[in-house]
């Protein structure tokens, strides 16, 4: 059985606490052997939480194939990497840089700012080796990628190693239990978050 989980918009710790739970719960209720991923998220978001969902498509024991469309920016490519099969639609674009933050207490001890200092640059670190781990690059080209605020357009991301494949529109099929292709749009094998 396939099912399908589409995640757009602003990237956060929500958003991927119920991508999480709605997978979960289909992977202990149904005999699930695929998972089709769709990915937009042209705002970006929280890159601690594109780690995370990374990490979790990277080790549920199941196909996962990861299918971008729109834009796809920092947070969200690490989503769309973790994908075993990366697919693109025509048109796309994805948006490398590093990640943006915010200290939160201004004035607090030094070492609060240290703490969150050390943590940002866990996080940059993190994503620098899952794209260049994913890509097949090395990491200083993808540290410098990301200093630069690089834009791909899907060719350039196949080149890459982004993506494997582009296709010209999102797939509109999945295959049930028995290996029938249908329409994503029908019965309780779809699923959107």
């Amino acid at each position: 059985m396939e099912i399908w989980y589409t995640i757009t918009g602003q990237i956060d710790k929500k958003g991927v606490q119920d991508s999480v739970r709605w997978i979960n719960d289909e992977l202990y209720s149904k005999p699930v052997q695929n998972l089709r991923f769709l990915v937009a998220a042209g705002g970006g978001g929280d890159i601690d939480a594109g780690i995370t969902l990374h990490a979790y498509l990277k080790a549920i024991p199941i196909e996962v194939e990861t299918i971008a469309f729109g834009g796809i920016d920092a947070a969200a490519t690490l989503i769309f990497l973790g994908g075993k099969k990366r697919i693109a639609v025509n048109g796309s674009r994805f948006l490398f840089h590093e990640g943006r933050y915010t200290v939160l207490e201004p004035t607090a001890p030094i070492h609060a700012h240290e703490e969150a200092l050390a943590g940002f640059k866990r996080e940059l670190h993190e994503m620098i080796y899952i794209i260049a781990r994913e890509t097949g690059n090395d990491t200083e080209v993808v540290a410098n990628m990301l200093r630069k605020s690089k834009i791909m357009e899907v060719d350039e991301a196949k080149e890459f190693g982004l993506c494997h494949d582009i296709i010209a529109r999102l797939p509109l099929q999945q295959q049930d239990e028995f290996g029938f292709r249908s329409s994503g749009r029908e019965g309780d094998v779809s699923g959107q978050g």
